[in-house]
């Protein structure tokens, strides 16, 4: 029997008109009719008429993403613009090595960019709770779909045995896409103390602040445990920086992250398997 699925994603006023609107559109042409798209928005009202969308103010939805911004909107350790040593964790993701530490200086950037990706993460707790979903999806708003999603793909994002299932890498997860098993026992516990990284400021005691390092620190507790991911992109993390496009969802799905957002769609210099969709080869 099919699961209820359900997929979350949020953005602000800049980012639907940039790309938001379009994922949307292109997850209505694409999906299966019966897949209802929870939609996060900041500071706005997305004009659309799609049934199957759920529209959601974020900030009046999370109150403790509003007391996290408030809490630190003057906090330059919580918005990329701090700099100290701090021990960094390596290669504990794909090889099965032992974790090594290594000693960092904390750089600008967005990996110290706690407030920015707090968005993300109070949308996606906000769904868990409200949702009657068993598989809930997170997909990053700068995404297109370009070929309908197969049912059967999307059972297997996560199987029922995983508490959830991610694009693994070398390095951080990509969390551009996660499948969370909300029938999994362990997933409830997952993704409260994922939240307690934010309402209780434990994240700073972690050697970076965005939220696919802290997906990590808390995926690597929980399977402490005995608890089981699934590797959605099967080992290509090894040798993929942008793994989405080269993992089974680029068969139908683009990921314009980063700088890619303004080009409008991934290079060609991104792929490192072969592949043979239209979309790939006639560009």
């Amino acid at each position: 029997m099919a699961r209820n699925v359900a997929v979350v994603t949020t953005t602000h006023a800049k980012g639907w008109d940039d790309y938001g609107a379009r994922m949307v559109e292109s997850f209505d042409r694409h999906w299966p009719a019966d897949i209802r798209l929870h939609l996060y928005h900041e500071n706005f009202t997305p004009p659309v008429g799609i049934a199957r969308l759920t529209s959601r103010d974020l900030l009046a939805s999370c109150p403790e993403l509003v007391a996290f911004k408030a809490r630190h909107a003057a906090n330059p350790l919580a918005n990329g613009r701090s700099r100290r040593p701090m021990p960094r964790l390596f290669n504990t993701h794909l090889d099965g090595g032992p974790p090594r530490w290594r000693l960092r200086l904390f750089r600008r950037g967005y990996r110290w960019q706690a407030v920015r990706f707090a968005h993300k993460m109070f949308a996606i707790f906000h769904a868990a709770e409200t949702t009657d979903a068993d598989l809930l999806i997170w997909i990053d708003a700068d995404t297109l779909f370009f070929a309908d999603v197969p049912r059967a793909e999307i059972e297997g994002f996560c199987p029922p045995d995983r508490f959830v299932g991610c694009l693994r890498r070398r390095i951080h997860t990509e969390t551009g896409f996660v499948a969370y098993n909300l029938r999994h026992p362990a997933t409830r516990r997952f993704l409260e103390a994922f939240r307690r990284m934010y309402t209780d400021d434990l994240l700073f005691r972690e050697a970076e602040f965005h939220d696919a390092y802290l997906f990590d620190m808390v995926r690597l507790r929980v399977e402490a445990e005995g608890h089981a991911t699934h590797d959605i992109a099967d080992g290509v993390g090894l040798r993929a920086s942008h793994v989405l496009i080269n993992s089974r969802l680029g068969a139908f799905m683009d990921h314009m992250k980063g700088g890619r957002k303004a080009y409008g769609l991934s290079r060609r210099k991104d792929l490192v398997v072969a592949r043979t969709e239209s979309y790939w080869t006639q560009r």
